[in-house]
């Protein structure tokens, strides 16, 4: 991507190609900071050593995986070195480009996809060699038995496994309390899969936080996080009378749950980790980098508060029907949706680098392949008008699907002027 690069670097946003994708820099690190900042000051306050991973699906590029773990970002007061993937190209990818740069800024990698099968196993051992800590995850017996029958991974080490638990989504996991569960917690602790396994900890993702609509609610969701992989461990004990269940990793979040953490009162919270919580607490979640108007929706953030954006054309005009033509469709957008109408809010480039609360006047009504249907929030005389060839900002429904739909991202400054491409690790 360096031609990329070398043709639009010190651009203006006005002058990019559309459709495109555009990180505000200033935003993606901003985001970035306020979570981690949000993490240090619960491990201070609960004067506990909490850990965060950070998910780095949502833009699958090694610049941007650094600005997550602190680096880059001089007001972030912590860094870590532990990752979420959720795909083995991710974690192949940030490897490989942290060897190209002498640098070691990621030792830790969790893949989310619970995946111990034998199609996948070699490839996950073969991954295992290229970290200090490495954890698979794991949802059923047969991924036990099948991680036996492998041996050990090629690191030497025995295989290391988060047990996937069900919030409730049924996406993937098991609930705590079920027979499933219970069987997998017993054939775990049998002496033939110890010799080739060992527990990492419990993993829970809280995905119907999504469908809040305060941030009081997912802090409530986040506390039910923390107590469904604390009853998790607890059923572990009560199987394993060997266990010290004070080093197991108790993973928890989701970027709804997560941005809880920035209310003033956490005392409820407080109290569970200190009092209750028999693990050491990590906090995990991805998409708060960008965010997008699915976050937007559950009260954490602000519209504003969006890091990304597809810039699109004005086509054409229809007023006799109240719309307009633009060249982001489905392709370019997704079908994505929220409790926030349309496909996309529509923002003027003058508003959109600017922290502060936008004016939506137009959204996209409708999407087919390659075309955006764009209707006003109000009538159509009330609306501003768009001249057709306007380039615009569409803030998605959901950054993580969306930004799979580019080959590259233009990231900006403040001012709209491109300062860099950051080159997604895209598929599988």
């Amino acid at each position: 991507m360096c031609d990329i690069l070398s043709q639009y670097k010190g651009c203006s946003i006005k002058d990019l190609p559309t459709p495109s994708f555009i990180i505000d820099e200033e935003k993606f690190d901003r985001n970035c900071t306020a979570m981690l900042n949000n993490v240090e000051s619960l491990s201070q306050q609960s004067g506990l050593p909490i850990k965060f991973r950070a998910h780095v699906k949502t833009h699958k590029t090694a610049k941007g995986t650094l600005k997550q773990l602190g680096h880059g970002i001089p007001l972030a007061k912590r860094t870590t070195k532990a990752i979420l993937v959720s795909t083995l190209k991710e974690a192949v990818e940030l490897l490989d480009y942290q060897d190209r740069q002498c640098l070691d800024y990621i030792d830790d990698i969790s893949y989310s996809l619970p995946c111990c099968v034998p199609e996948f196993i070699p490839l996950l051992s073969k991954l295992s060699r290229r970290v200090e800590n490495f954890q698979v995850f794991v949802d059923n017996t047969e991924h036990l038995e099948n991680l036996r029958n492998f041996g050990r991974p090629a690191s030497g080490k025995k295989w290391s496994i988060f047990i996937k638990v069900d919030m409730g989504t049924h996406r993937a996991g098991l609930a705590y309390d079920s027979s499933e569960f219970l069987s997998l917690l017993t054939k775990l602790a049998s002496p033939e899969i110890k010799d080739v396994i060992e527990l990492y900890g419990f993993y829970a993702h809280a995905g119907h936080s999504y469908s809040s609509t305060t941030i009081n609610d997912t802090q409530a969701l986040l506390i039910e996080e923390i107590k469904a992989v604390n009853k998790a461990t607890q059923a572990m004990c009560s199987v394993d009378s060997e266990l010290d269940a004070s080093k197991l990793t108790l993973s928890v979040g989701a970027t709804p749950t997560s941005n809880s953490l920035k209310l003033d009162n956490k005392s409820s919270l407080i109290k569970l980790i200190t009092e209750e919580l028999i693990g050491k607490l990590e906090i995990h979640c991805g998409n708060y980098c960008m965010y997008d108007l699915q976050q937007v929706a559950t009260g954490c953030v602000q519209d504003y508060e969006i890091a990304g954006f597809v810039l699109g054309t004005v086509l054409s005009s229809y007023p006799s029907r109240g719309e307009m033509l633009s060249n982001t469709g489905v392709m370019s957008l997704t079908r994505e949706a929220s409790s926030i109408k349309g496909f996309g809010i529509c923002v003027d480039l003058q508003q959109v680098l600017k922290f502060k609360e936008y004016s939506r006047e137009w959204y996209v009504a409708r999407v087919s392949q390659e075309h955006g249907i764009l209707k006003p929030t109000r009538s159509w005389n009330e609306a501003t008008p768009l001249r057709l060839g306007t380039k615009f900002a569409i803030l998605p429904q959901h950054a993580c699907i969306t930004m799979g739909q580019f080959g590259y991202y233009f990231v900006v400054n403040s001012e709209g002027i491109v300062t860099d491409v950051w080159v997604p690790f895209q598929k599988w």
